[in-house]
């Protein structure tokens, strides 16, 4: 496994953790309190920051498994995430619908917010998946 796919498992699981955590809290939020009413920035600022955080340390992980393999990237490595990275441009340009959707409804800050943190969330798994099949499977 290069580093490039190691790397990849370490934001793969960060990116599913993190926004599921996030949102399990809301959903528990949203039991007693409003939703309008929800004091979610700090805890969206937490997850954002959590998530780049885990990323960074994932890196590092997969980094010391075998340090001479860090920054090399092959051909291989090159189309895995060409592949992903177009996949994933198309799954937020739909995603982000909802949240430019609810924008231009006059929706409450709240829904905008988190619908748009789902699509970023939604794209980030869908692109590791894309490239995880791809590493596993052959392009």
């Amino acid at each position: 496994m290069t580093f490039e796919e190691k790397n990849l498992w370490a934001y793969g699981v960060a990116s599913l953790v993190v926004p599921v955590a996030y949102f399990g809290w809301l959903v528990a939020q949203a039991q007693d309190t409003p939703a309008a009413e929800i004091g979610y920035l700090p805890a969206l600022l937490w997850a954002i920051g959590l998530g780049i955080a885990l990323n960074i340390l994932g890196g590092i992980v997969a980094g010391l498994s075998n340090p001479a393999e860090v920054g090399k990237k092959d051909q291989r490595d090159r189309d895995v995430t060409r592949r992903g990275d177009a996949i994933s441009f198309y799954v937020f340009s739909i995603a982000a619908a909802g949240p430019l959707v609810l924008a231009m409804a006059d929706a409450d800050t709240f829904w905008i917010a988190n619908t748009l943190y789902a699509a970023y969330a939604l794209t980030a798994v869908v692109g590791v998946a894309v490239k995880i099949v791809s590493y596993r499977k052959g392009l």
